[in-house]
This record gives structure tokens, sequence and C-alpha cells, in this order.
């Protein structure tokens, strides 16, 4: 499978994959509004609660993962999708199969996960500095 056709086949799979997601987040409302009656005993409603609440936490999920294959397709149509945003060049055929959604190459993505976790050490570090002192 040459590049175009492997892009090709991503765009396609994103396209099924919002489909999903809607259908998805369609039913879980549905469910959601029908589950709306109140319970009368306090621990029915603190279940059905709970049990929202999870639920909600998965469509937020399923939400930001919609947004990433929209804009994954939409970077296939501008042409744009395969090459690094940070560095530009393009990004292997092995982790777009991988990680179809991809922005950054391997040695770019690594660079930016490196930084984040330099990131967290020093905070953490500042954090302990502020907890002996005080």
């Amino acid at each position: 499978m040459n590049r175009e056709q492997m892009i090709h086949h991503i765009r396609k799979t994103m396209v099924e994959q919002m489909d999903l997601l809607k259908e998805s987040v369609e039913t879980a409302v549905g469910k959601m509004k029908a589950a709306d009656d109140r319970p009368a005993d306090y621990f029915d409603l603190a279940a059905l609660e709970s049990s929202k609440a999870v639920e909600l936490k998965c469509r937020t999920k399923e939400w930001q993962m919609l947004l990433q294959a929209k804009e994954t397709i939409m970077r296939i149509d501008l042409g744009l999708h395969g090459f690094c945003d940070s560095c530009g060049r393009p990004i292997s055929r092995k982790r777009l199969r991988a990680a179809p959604a991809s922005k950054l190459c391997l040695a770019c993505q690594q660079d930016q996960e490196n930084r984040a976790i330099r990131q967290q050490r020093r905070l953490a570090a500042g954090s302990r500095m502020v907890w002996q002192h005080a």
C-alpha cells in the first residue's frame, strides 16, 4: 500500500469511527434522559448520580475522540496529514498505522514527552522545597 492509499484508508477509518462515536453519544444521551426520573430513596439517588457521573466521563472521552477524528479528516483534506507539525518531515508509515491521528513524528513526540517529564520534575521539586520551608 503506497502512502496515498494509506492516507485514504486512514480517512475512511476516521469517518467510520466518527459515525460509531456519534451513535454511541446519541444512545447514551437517550438513556440518561430516560433515567431522569428521581428515585424516592437517597441510596438509589446516589447510585443514579454516580452512574451518571461515570457515563459523562465516558462521553467526554468519546467527545475528545470525535474531535480528534474530525481534526484528522480535516488535516487529510488539507494535505497536512502524515507530516510532523513540529519539524515538517513525513511521519513514518509504521507510526501512522499504529496511531493514525499522529501529528508528530516519533522523534518530536519523544522530545515533547521528555520536556513534559522534565517540567513535572521541576514542579515537583519546587513544591517539595515550599513544603520544606513552611
